[in-house]
């Protein structure tokens, strides 16, 4: 059997193109109205008469002239219909029963045509679907972004108004991008006098059109405050030479963990030798928790008790590239304790003093603690516990105040991970957020 449809602009011009096609013979199975298949997915074709005929060999002795309204009406009813130029109008006996095995067969191939259309439909209404989600989602979003920028406007404003109260600066003076930076330095802890400094330098030197540029102004300040700080870069043995290290500073600190981190650092990523000496003997537990360290990672360490016993010490490692010296917690108010210091390290010349302080302290008492231990030679400070403080300018007016070189920065407890080098990015950054994070 032979199944072909045929389009034409009204039924006179499909038959032709049928028996034209499949000759006199054919069997006309159903009609229907369609669209032309151009516009988009057909929607503004031009409608046309669809007809779907055949001819099969088996039933070349029937009438071709069985034309069918619909494959489940007409055959069931065996209702006739006469066509101009399609033979008889009754069929041969038996034509109606293999008339109905032809439809059936129609309908399955029909079926087998429409179901691949079927699911492409049905994919496109979920694709429609999304888009609307999506549209609906985006709408959202987008009302939910205006809402938080007016909420920012308004918060900005609140802080413009607040700083005008508490410092005496007026909108005139500045302008709005250096008023919220100069709230920004006093809210991260910078003392207001060193705050109102910058930003006035700034006002002097940054253009008149760049003042308008929040990044521009903010990046000003941020190399300013790289001209403030001093950095050590870490600890660099001299090309030849032992490099010897003491740590000192007040109780609490961290002291014990930093040397243990600082000890990690250059043995296990710089691969150099490396010996601990520790004069800590008020605390027995420092001393254990010094030794477990050094068992961990293979070091050598040494108890001391005196300043005789240390020199001694120092020259048993004399072969060692770095040697760390731990030192028990001293008041810097109790003068016995700083007597102690003075004695062991005072007039060492070889030995690098460097000062622990913890970023948690109070800025009035880490000036106290430094002034009282500048009675030594300090080379440089590290600062401990970042990661227990929110606001980091007690840093920079430390920097200001005493004009010492920062060495590292401890952000955790895990030894020897938690430690970092400190330079003047990371700490302008942790001032000014440069990164955002």
């Amino acid at each position: 059997m032979q199944i072909k449809r045929y389009r034409g602009t009204d039924m006179q011009d499909a038959l032709q193109k049928v028996k034209e096609d499949l000759g006199q013979n054919a069997v006309i199975l159903s009609t229907r109205q369609v669209r032309s298949g151009t516009g988009t997915f057909g929607l503004f074709g031009k409608p046309m008469l669809e007809v779907t005929a055949a001819r099969d060999t088996d039933v070349e002795s029937m009438s071709p002239g069985l034309v069918s309204g619909g494959p489940a009406t007409d055959a069931a009813q065996g209702a006739r219909v006469r066509l101009p130029g399609f033979g008889k109008t009754r069929p041969p006996e038996g034509s109606e029963d293999m008339l109905r095995q032809i439809l059936a067969k129609t309908r399955v191939e029909t079926q087998q045509l429409l179901t691949p259309l079927q699911d492409d439909l049905h994919e496109l209404k979920e694709i429609l679907s999304n888009v609307g989600d999506a549209q609906r989602s985006l709408l959202r979003d987008e009302r939910g972004i205006a809402q938080i920028r007016g909420e920012l406007g308004e918060l900005r404003q609140q802080l413009l108004l607040l700083t005008q109260q508490n410092s005496g600066l007026r909108d005139s003076d500045l302008g709005e991008n250096l008023l919220v930076l100069y709230q920004q330095l006093c809210f991260n802890g910078l003392e207001e006098k060193f705050s109102r400094r910058m930003v006035e330098e700034a006002q002097k030197n940054i253009p008149a059109r760049e003042l308008e540029d929040f990044n521009y102004v903010k990046i000003f300040l941020a190399r300013m405050l790289m001209k403030i700080l001093k950095v050590t870069g870490g600890v660099q043995p001299p090309q030849g030479r032992q490099k010897i290290v003491a740590l000192i500073g007040p109780t609490g600190v961290g002291k014990t963990t930093t040397l243990a981190k600082l000890a990690g650092e250059q043995s296990l990523k710089h691969g150099r030798k490396v010996a601990l000496i520790t004069v800590d003997t008020f605390r027995i537990a420092a001393v254990e928790q010094l030794k477990t360290y050094a068992r961990i990672m293979g070091l050598p360490i040494t108890v001391v008790n005196s300043r005789a016993e240390l020199r001694q010490a120092i020259e048993s490692h004399s072969a060692h590239d770095c040697l760390f010296i731990d030192t028990a917690g001293r008041s810097q108010r109790d003068d016995l304790q700083m007597n102690d210091l003075r004695e062991m390290f005072g007039d060492s010349e070889r030995t690098e003093l460097m000062l622990c302080l913890s970023a948690t302290t109070k800025d009035a008492d880490l000036t106290d603690v430094t002034r009282r231990f500048s009675d030594l030679p300090l080379s440089s400070i590290t600062f401990t516990k970042l990661d227990e403080s929110n606001t980091y300018g007690s840093l920079f007016n430390h920097a200001i105040r005493f004009k010492l070189p920062i060495g590292y920065l401890t952000t955790g407890q895990k030894v020897p991970e938690d430690i970092e080098i400190a330079t003047k990015e990371r700490l302008v950054d942790l001032m000014l957020n440069l990164s955002g994070n």
